[in-house]
């Protein structure tokens, strides 16, 4: 997977949904530019195959599933790479907008679980797996943030105002190895590098 670093500004700005990010990074994507995440060669990938996916977002108080169609590149080296922009989060549906929206409303205290759960259509247990995913990672990114406080909203809060978001998504996925609230790793690949997670 080759990650492209999107979000150039804090997330509260973003108000047009996954859909259009995902095509206007797409519409200035250079495949010549691109590094092999396997062998770190550049310019040596080429457009290999596209599948389809959804993306659930909330925009403007509505949720709205869209169908993306993804690229996949293949490297000389023979591996091949789905370009992910980072409000794409990699084997969820979900995007990184909309999870993040229900854990704020969540940490606002506002609402209850089940009429959050309603409003978004989702599962208790989802939002609850969402929110402890969230805390791991708060667990290893309150090194990197400056201002790092241990309150739910206030985490959530610097990590919205964090401007740009794609210098965090970046430095997140570098130092992890996944992306931001993403819940797991390809197993073939952990398995290819002899890892068990």
């Amino acid at each position: 997977m080759i990650r492209k670093n999107l979000i150039n500004c804090n997330l509260i700005c973003e108000k047009n949904g996954t859909k259009s990010l995902f095509d206007s990074c797409m519409e200035s994507f250079r495949i010549e530019k691109e590094t092999c995440p396997s062998c770190k060669r550049t310019g040596d990938c080429k457009r290999h195959a596209y599948y389809y996916r959804y993306i659930i977002d909330f925009i403007h108080g509505r949720i709205i599933s869209t169908r993306i169609r993804i690229l996949r590149v293949i490297c000389s080296c023979g591996h091949t790479h789905a370009i992910l922009p980072d409000p794409i989060i990699p084997y969820t549906s979900y995007s990184l907008f909309f999870i993040l929206r229900t854990i704020t409303e969540y940490a606002l205290r506002i609402k209850t679980v089940s009429k959050l759960c309603d409003i978004f259509k989702i599962p208790p247990a989802t939002l609850y797996r969402w929110l402890k995913l969230y805390r791991e990672h708060w667990s290893f990114w309150k090194g990197i943030l400056e201002s790092a406080e241990d309150c739910l909203f206030s985490s959530i809060k610097t990590l919205i105002l964090k401007n740009p978001f794609s210098d965090f998504s970046h430095t997140f996925f570098k130092s992890t190895g996944i992306s931001f609230m993403q819940s797991h790793k390809n197993p073939t690949q952990s398995k290819r590098r002899g890892n068990s997670s």
